[in-house]
């Protein structure tokens, strides 16, 4: 065991410098994005916008709420620059679970109004640049 102690040592020295290095959010800059999404031709009362990047390397996906048409991923939350496919969803709200239905299996998740073309198979995409505005708005169907 005692051979192992400098080794322990450094590896403690190495996690307490380069410890803090991770916390000062020397990170790649985030950016923020917005706009209008339309469901046949008004604002989508309610639903979700999800950023895919299309190279790996960007990391994670980002998205947020649309209310009355609008979305807004704020710049902490935000996508890197690069290429990201663009999902839409929205619950069919006739197709919503009862609210006052006894706990216990819920049946199956309700129909996602927007036609797969926008979601699952998506054809949407957005160009996020450090220049910005990063204003993406999306018509769909």
């Amino acid at each position: 065991m005692n051979r192992f102690r400098p080794l322990l040592g450094l590896l403690c020295v190495c996690a307490v410098v380069a410890g803090p290095a991770g916390c000062t959010g020397g990170g790649a800059k985030r950016y923020a994005a917005s706009g209008e999404v339309k469901w046949r031709g008004q604002p989508l009362d309610h639903g979700g916008i999800t950023f895919l990047p299309e190279d790996p390397s960007l990391g994670a996906s980002g998205g947020a709420m649309i209310k009355d048409g609008r979305y807004n991923v704020p710049a902490r939350d935000g996508l890197l620059p690069g290429r990201y496919r663009v999902m839409i969803n929205s619950a069919d709200p006739s197709k919503a679970p009862d609210p006052d239905a006894l706990p216990g299996p819920s049946g199956p998740l309700p129909k996602d109004r927007v036609k797969p073309k926008y979601n699952a198979q998506t054809v949407l995409t957005a160009d996020v640049t450090a220049e910005g505005p990063n204003v993406f708005n999306f018509d769909v169907d």
